[in-house]
């Protein structure tokens, strides 16, 4: 094969979609291509004639426009274009401009539809529908990660021996003589066929601290009734639970049979117990620079996340369990420094942490939630300096205060359970743009601590007023067409100024929030209490707010959104850099920023959907 050819050869193997060919078919692409080279203002192709050629953007760049000259889509480099002719019958229907000094290769139409024909991961790419496009890269991105036995390992996988299983009536001494002989930290108690309790180290200590007897029964210090998981869960199911439960051992079922005790020690093998070990810590911690200490290691205990190639909702549902336990434990600490509650209360999180949707460090939203015999002169002191505690603990972790003073330090969100009823149905009736901008925020709530049923009370009240309000409904939809995503500049994307003047995506103002916000608003229509948004989404199909497939495409495109958010992240903190959302479009590749391309259009179009059903454009 000559240099030039060689070249080309070595240039398609990295070039999606020619990257997924054999190398026979990949052989006769790199024979078969022309290259052409055109100046700016060239006309590639013209409306109503024939196109024989597929063409690939080597370097400059092509505009594909309507004939009152509407834009369709630009193209660079490693982008391709003309395949939809093609695939059409040959007729060119929209023309084809070099708005660049552009060299292309060029591929006769004929074998473009043998090699699209004859090769699924090839023709994949060139699917017609964008959503099917998008889940087919998903699919192939669980297909490249299938050697990672972390991401498609079930628990059964990485759990190792059998358990050992005691009886409820067995004594703590007994119980620790065979628990050395099999040389095992934990144990799971069974009675009359049923799994009723675990045991591990820490109970027995425990024992010994309290003065009991060597006499005791398992039953009186075993945990009751414990979570368990199935063997054939994915083991990233189980990092997820056992982060969310903070715990060390989980019982394994098959059916209604214990099959084995998935550990740390099993996680930690399975690289990728970074942030189950991070919560445990954190309950252990004794003060606020301990603390300090463990928030350290969060950064990198998201990159592992990534690098194990773990599914965005898992990571973000991970990496929200360390926030929980931090606010958890200063919550602690407070009611130590300053003694018990005077009355109940709730803290709330709100925003990602209350849809279990963080990723790295983000500013502190939180409200506190009081007991109806709220008495401020008896007990305001008391709720003033436990907020400031935890919001200053928090800010020291690398949770920096809100912007906008959305904190339970705020004497407007510290309010007795009736006021907040209040404040909700003013909202929802008298939905002013201030009101639509909190309701943004406070409709994504969640107790993380105290007495939550203040929180059930609460939520229970505005899903009930919000469900049966179409005009706010209304307006809700209309205040989540606010941030659009970024397509319709140069090569298909709104770029923005990100540190150092950098452009770049904001994956998160106009990526995911847009997602987030179609969620909320057809939860809130359905009636539905889930937070997070994919939950939101299935909840809302399920009970009819948005079909099927809609809800299947915001999913997907959410996923890959998040997984190219959460990629870049971590590259920035294996880099020793800050963790951002600002994502250059040269660090990308062709693949990826067509694939964003599709997940940004189905977003837009649902927004459009959105609009049209509850006439947005009228407020």
């Amino acid at each position: 094969m000559e240099v030039e050819k060689l070249e080309i050869h070595d240039y398609l193997t990295e070039c999606p979609p020619f990257d997924r060919l054999p190398e026979a078919a990949l052989h006769d692409v790199v024979h078969a291509l022309e290259i052409r080279y055109v100046r700016q203002g060239t006309v590639v192709l013209r409306e109503g004639e024939q196109n024989p050629w597929f063409y690939l953007v080597r370097t400059g760049a092509v505009e594909v426009a309507q004939p009152d000259g509407a834009l369709i889509g630009r193209f660079g480099e490693g982008e391709v274009f003309g395949y939809r002719s093609i695939l059409r019958g040959g007729t060119v229907q929209l023309p084809a401009t070099a708005i660049e000094d552009s060299l292309l290769y060029r591929m006769p139409a004929e074998l473009f539809l043998q090699i699209n024909q004859r090769y699924e991961a090839f023709s994949r790419f060139f699917s017609q529908s964008k959503p099917t496009r998008l889940r087919g890269v998903l699919a192939q991105q669980r297909d490249d990660s299938a050697h990672t036995r972390f991401q498609t390992g079930t628990v059964r996988d990485n759990m190792h021996g059998a358990p050992l299983i005691a009886q409820p009536d067995w004594s703590a001494q007994h119980t620790a003589i065979e628990m050395d002989k099999r040389r095992v930290s934990s144990l799971v108690v069974m009675e009359e066929g049923a799994l009723t309790g675990m045991v591990t180290n820490h109970h027995f200590r425990n024992l010994v601290s309290a003065g009991l007897p060597v006499s005791t029964p398992l039953r009186d210090i075993m945990v009751k009734n414990p979570t368990s998981i199935s063997a054939d869960a994915p083991i990233s199911e189980a990092l997820l639970e056992m982060t969310r439960l903070n715990t060390h051992n989980i019982p394994v079922m098959d059916g209604r049979q214990v099959v084995g005790i998935l550990t740390v020690g099993d996680l930690a093998r399975a690289q990728g117990m970074n942030a189950v070990h991070l919560v445990n810590e954190i309950g252990r911690a004794e003060n606020l620079e301990s603390l300090k200490q463990l928030s350290l290691q969060l950064p990198r205990a998201l990159a592992a996340l990534v690098q194990a190639h773990l599914d965005s909702y898992t990571i973000a549902h991970a990496i929200s369990s360390v926030g929980e336990a931090f606010t958890h434990r200063l919550l602690e600490l407070g009611e130590d420094r300053f003694g018990p509650a005077p009355i109940a209360y709730a803290w709330l999180a709100l925003g990602s942490q209350a849809r279990e949707e963080q990723t790295a460090h983000s500013d502190q939203d939180s409200a506190l939630i009081l007991d109806d015999s709220y008495n401020a002169a008896a007990h305001g002191d008391y709720f003033r300096q436990l907020a400031q505690f935890v919001s200053d603990g928090l800010n020291e972790l690398g949770y920096i205060y809100c912007p906008g003073e959305v904190m339970a330090t705020n004497p407007k969100w510290c309010q007795p359970l009736a006021h907040w009823k209040q404040i909700f149905t003013k909202w929802v009736t008298q939905p002013e743009p201030m009101a639509l901008m909190h309701a943004s925020i406070f409709f994504d709530l969640r107790g993380i601590y105290g007495d939550l049923s203040l929180v059930d009370a609460l939520q229970a009240h505005f899903l009930k007023l919000s469900k049966g309000n179409s005009i706010f409904q209304a307006h809700m939809a209309a205040n989540a067409l606010q941030y659009r995503p970024p397509l319709g500049l140069f090569r298909g994307f709104v770029l923005e100024r990100s540190g150092a003047e950098q452009k770049a995506l904001d994956l998160k103002k106009r990526g995911v929030v847009p997602i987030i916000d179609l969620a909320r608003v057809h939860a809130l229509a359905a009636g539905v209490c889930a937070l997070n948004t994919r939950d939101r989404l299935q909840q809302a199909s399920a009970a009819g707010a948005i079909s099927a497939g809609a809800m299947a495409d915001l999913i997907d495109a959410l996923e890959f959104i998040g997984t190219v958010r959460l990629q870049h992240q971590a590259r920035k903190i294996i880099a020793g850099q800050d963790a951002d959302n600002f994502v250059p479009p040269g660090e990308m590749s062709s693949l990826v920023r067509r694939h964003l391309k599709d997940a940004f259009s189905i977003v837009s179009d649902l927004q459009e959907a959105l609009a049209q059903r509850y006439q947005a454009g009228r407020f």
